[in-house]
This record gives structure tokens, C-alpha cells and sequence, in this order.
């Protein structure tokens, strides 16, 4: 059966509802109406799992449909394209849209050559968008199906990071990660293994199953652990353990931490870097694109890559070449006291099949900085901006977690928040040349293990761009290195009094909680921060027991005085952080 074919067969499962498709080069474009947006989702998976499909663009709407909220936003982009496009911001050789882990990251790779290369964000700072609020785990390739790019690029990237934290200064521990085999593990399969075949299974063969598909899957290491050598490694995990399996392969990092350092070293190196800057539309000379125009103005290019996300269906759209829809995915996480640290030792979950089809369960992780996180969920959202917090789902973590470590401290939680991911209806990584745009590339789709694949991203996205014809002459005066801001915290005391000496703002704590002074702070405004989240990011400041309730006032007044703006129009990121006059400001 052609590919036709087997479209039509899945739609017709759906009879009663007005749908119709055409596909164009392997991309399936879906048409009609249904009643909700879980169909729209249901529709648009079931067409993408199609062998020999490249892409779902699905133009389906659903009851509630925003098309009015939608036809305002293309006006708008519209009447700022025509305001912007004869203005000439520059001219580079690649721009890349989107300033997440992944964009940074291919502008870090680009930066090693001779180019001239900038990256385009929307937002007032790198890394707001999905790189900022995810687990920050380094996943090791095993939970990815075989025959995915992300698989491969997930086993080849988290290898790449010991690299990258020695070269770029950020804080990576390779923790590894126990995955629990408990009673709990098979209980939906129960019934077909009676008695005492249910705990042979669990203990004798499940877990060499999963030996087996690491062994597939190129990753090595992974051993079988029984008894008390599954406490020896996690002391806390749940007593009815049966058995374990041990994964090497896993590590930790603060996600935005990532980005910073990417952005500071591929700034270093030449590329230029613009907040604030957001794409309305393309000029394009034929097939080819010519310019990439923003609110900015308009930035003249030979190639660009679209790494832009949640948005990188729409701007595909905007250049000539849909080939996918982004659906948006919402993951909640619940943040803990860094008292809690003790209690887990490695990346720990519970195996419970089966797992949902589109998400790896999450589960309970260490941090870099001492916390502990649980997490993440995931559900699909219309809106692409949706991070809110429903309180079933922080119910759900604590519920779902606690069969893991029992005996964890919960009212020591301080936080919780939610990131969306950039999913496709492929759910693989789209990184390849735009069908119908010659030197555009599409890195799309970069859902989770995405910040475990980005070194391995960035060096394939660069290969397809030589492919497509972009010419790479090594810098020698590339240098892979960035220093951080010194931190207080990793201080000895010698070191603090000599640094007071020089500049008495080391001796000025702002942040109690994160021991973060005033001096760490000027340099993260020194460094490109512009609001209290990007000094947060780059600090700290406001991460601790507190979360910034005793210090957000005194950081942005240096931010303020810094930046020379009234404290009225300091941003906490996008939005002012004050809801009119500051006391003691002057209208």
C-alpha cells in the first residue's frame, strides 16, 4: 500500500468528520475540522507514525479553534514587515533563528570557521524558552527508539559533554542514573504471570531486557544490580526494590547554564548575538532566501537555520517550506531544598510498563547546584506559551515519586514551574534541508533528549549546511574556551578577602540565599543580562530557599543603576517587574 493509501486508511477511522490530505514530497498536509484538540493530537500522531512519512502540517481546526487570535498575530507580522524591510540590520553568511541550547550551540560549531554569523532571539535573553525549564538530564540514548535520529544523535551527544563542561566552564556531573524494578513494574501484565513467575521475571529477566536494549542502542556499561547493592548505591530507594539496572551514561547540568556559556564562547568568537528580535517574514530571491526581516530591521543572509523552537513550524511557514507542525507539550517540575540533596545519589526511577508512548516517566534527579527535582509530566497544550501549573499535577509528581523514595523530605519543596517541549507529529528530530527553500535548515523538533543531543545537533546541522554548499574554513584563532563568573560560592575564604580588597562589591552579599554579591551580579549586566531573570540565570540570585523573596528589590536596583533605566522599567523577562511608579521615583 502507497502512502496514500495508508493516510486514507488512518482518517478513515474517523469517518463523520470533515477531514481531506494531499502530501508533497513525503509531507502529509491534513485539512478539515474536529471536535477537540486531544483528536487534533490523536490525528496528527497516528498520520506521523506512517512509515515514509516526513512530516505532518496539520491545518486541522478544532471546536475553539483561535483563528481570530491567529489572523491578528499574521496582521501584525504583516504591517512590521512592511515597516522593516528595506532596513539593513547586516549581512552574515548563516543566521540562525532561535537562541536555545540548540541554536547556541550550532553558533558555537559555525563560530570555529571563518563566517560571519548571528543569532536572532525574540525574547530579551538566550535560553527563555524550552532550554530554560527542563530536568537538565543528560539522558544516555537508551530510552530513545531505535531508528530515530534522536537516538543516534542522543548517544553520540552525551558523550560529547565531559568536552564541553572542561571547555566552556559549566557545572556537569555524570551522576549515572538506577532505574528501579519494583512489584509495581509489571502490574498491568500481572495476570499472565501467576505466582512466584511474576518475581522471577521481575528480577531475572526484565532487567536483562534492558541490558539488552542499551547493548542495541550503542550504550555501554549498563550492569544488573540485586540486593544490597541497589541501597549501597541509592539508600532511599523504596524497599521493595527487586532489582536494578545501573546506567553509567547520565549526567546533570543547569540547562540555561548550557546556553550562557555556548552564547558567551560563540560571542568570543565572533558571532553576534541580537535580543529582542523577532522574525516577521522572509525576502527570497526565487527559491532562495535573501533576507531574513525582523522587528529589527532586516538581516541579509546566504543560509539560516531555524532553530526556533515552539515556533520553528511557523517560521518554516513564513520562509516557503511547512513541512511540520509544532504541537506543544507541557512538563511540570517540582523543585526541592537543597537539604534534600543527600537523599538521592544518582538519577533515579521506577520502571512501570507500559510507559506512556510519548514521554521517558520521568523521575527523581539530583542538580548540579545541590537541589532535588521531580518530574517531569506530560501533557499537550493548544498554546504554546501555556507554562502554567495546575496544583493535580504537582499532586500527581508527589504521588507518583514517593513509591520511589518513601522516606523524602516533601515539605521541604520551594518551588515548581513548567516548560513546554517542541514536539512534531514524527516525534524524531527534524534536521535536514527545507524541501522547497534550498539554504534553509530545519532543526525542528527538538523535543527531549534534545540538551543531551546538542553537541552531536550542532555538529550534524553543520555537516548538512556544508552538504547544501556553505563553505567551512577553520579559524586558527578559535578559542574554545569561557571563563564563568567566579562565584562566591566556590570560594575559599583567602581568595574572598584578597577579591574584597580589589573591589569592595565581593563583600556585598545580595543574594543570602546563594551567597551571590553585588559584584557577581555587575559582571552577569556586564555580560549581555538585561532582567532579573537573565542575572538569575547567570547567578543564581533568587534560586534559594527564598526564591528571591528577600533579594529581587535589591537586584534590581543594581540592574537599574547599571543599565541607567528607572527601577519602574526594570523586566523580570519580559514584563516590567513593578506595576507602575516605584516610591521614591518622580513621575
Amino acid at each position: 500500500m502507497g502512502l496514500e493509501g495508508k493516510v486514507k486508511k488512518v482518517l478513515e477511522k474517523y469517518r463523520g468528520r470533515d477531514l481531506s490530505f494531499t502530501i508533497k514530497d513525503g509531507v502529509v498536509f491534513l485539512y478539515g475540522q474536529v471536535d477537540t484538540y486531544d483528536e487534533w493530537i490523536e490525528i496528527g500522531l497516528e498520520v506521523g507514525k506512517i512509515k515514509g512519512v516526513e512530516g505532518v502540517v496539520n491545518k486541522v481546526v478544532w471546536k475553539g479553534f483561535p483563528e481570530e487570535k491567529i489572523r491578528e498575530k499574521e496582521e501584525r507580522r504583516r504591517k512590521i514587515f512592511e515597516e522593516n524591510k528595506d532596513k539593513t540590520v547586516g549581512s552574515y553568511d548563516v543566521l540562525i533563528i532561535g537562541g536555545g541550547v540548540t541554536g547556541t550551540a550550532i553558533a558555537r560549531e559555525l563560530s570555529r570557521y571563518k563566517l560571519k554569523v548571528a543569532i536572532i532571539e525574540k525574547s530579551t535573553d538566550i535560553a527563555t524558552g524550552t532550554t530554560k525549564a527542563n530536568n537538565g538530564m543528560i539522558h544516555s540514548g537508551i530510552e530513545a527508539p531505535r531508528n530515530t535520529l534522536k537516538r543516534r544523535l542522543n548517544v553520540k551527544g552525551c558523550r560529547m559533554y565531559e568536552q564541553w563542561a572542561r571547555e566552556l566552564n559549566f557545572k556537569y556531573k555524570m551522576v549515572g542514573s538506577v532505574w528501579l524494578i519494583t512489584p509495581r513494574t509489571l502490574e498491568k501484565y500481572r495476570k499472565y504471570f501467576p505466582g512466584p513467575l511474576y518475581t522471577l521475571i521481575l528480577k531475572y529477566v526484565l532487567p536483562y531486557v534492558v541490558v539488552l536494549k542499551a547493548w542495541l542502542n550503542g550504550v555501554p556499561g549498563v550492569k544488573v544490580v540485586r540486593g544490597s547493592k541497589i541501597f549501597e548505591l541509592e539508600p532511599y530507594a523504596a524497599r521493595d526494590t527487586l532489582a536494578a539496572v545501573y546506567v553509567p551514561w547520565t549526567g546533570i547540568v543547569e540547562p540555561y547554564e548550557v546556553a550562557v556559556a555556548l552564547a558567551e564562547n560563540a560571542a568570543k568568537n565572533g558571532v553576534e548575538i541580537f535580543t529582542n528580535t523577532e522574525v516577521v517574514g522572509f525576502l527570497k530571491d526565487g527559491e532562495r532566501v535573501t533576507g531574513v526581516v525582523t522587528n529589527r530591521g532586516t538581516f541579509l543572509c546566504r543560509y539560516v537555520v531555524n532553530a526556533a523552537g515552539l515556533y520553528a513550524d511557523e517560521i518554516a511557514e513564513m520562509a516557503g517550506s511547512p513541512e511540520y507542525t509544532i504541537h506543544p507539550r507541557r512538563g511540570v517540575i517540582v523543585l526541592f531544598h537543597k537539604t534534600t540533596g543527600s537523599y538521592v545519589r544518582h538519577c533515579l526511577a521506577e520502571i512501570v510498563l507500559p510507559q506512556h508512548p510519548r514521554t521517558k516517566g520521568g523521575g527523581i534527579n539530583p542538580t548540579p547546584n545541590g537541589n532535588v527535582i521531580w518530574g517531569p509530566t506530560a501533557v499537550e497544550v493548544p498554546d504554546k506559551e501555556d507554562v502554567s501549573v495546575d496544583p493535580e499535577e504537582v499532586q500527581l509528581i508527589l504521588t507518583k515519586y514517593s513509591t520511589i523514595l518513601s522516606e523524602f523530605p516533601k515539605q521541604k519543596l520551594i518551588r515548581y514551574f513548567a516548560g513546554v517541549r517542541a514536539a512534531t507529529f514524527t516525534e524524531d528530530f527534524v534536521i535536514r534541508p527545507a524541501k522547497w527553500v534550498p539554504n534553509l535548515l530545519h532543526v525542528a523538533g527538538i523535543q527531549s533528549p534534545g540538551l543531551a543531543s546538542a553537541p552531536a545537533i550542532a555538529e550534524y546541522a553543520i555537516e548538512k549546511l556544508a552538504e547544501m554548499g556553505l563553505e567551512l574554513q577553520e579559524k586558527p584563532e578559535f578559542d574554545p574556551y569561557r571563563e564563568p563568573i567566579p562565584s562566591l560560592r566556590d570560594m575559599k575564604p583567602s581568595d574572598i578577602e584578597e577579591l574584597i580588597k580589589k573591589d569592595p562589591r565581593w563583600g556585598h552579599v545580595v543574594c543570602e540565599c546563594e551567597l551571590v554579591t553585588e559584584a557577581e551580579i555587575v559582571e552577569a549586566v556586564k555580560r549581555g543580562a538585561r532582567t532579573l531573570d537573565a542575572v538569575k540565570r547567570r547567578t543564581r540570585a533568587g534560586m534559594g530557599e527564598c526564591q528571591g523573596g528577600r533579594c529581587t528589590i535589591k537586584i534590581a536596583m543594581i540592574i537599574s543603576r547599571e543599565l541607567g533605566v528607572p527601577l519602574s522599567q526594570v523586566l523580570k523577562e519580559e514584563a516590567p517587574l513593578f506595576n507602575g511608579y516605584v516610591r521614591g521615583e518622580s513621575e
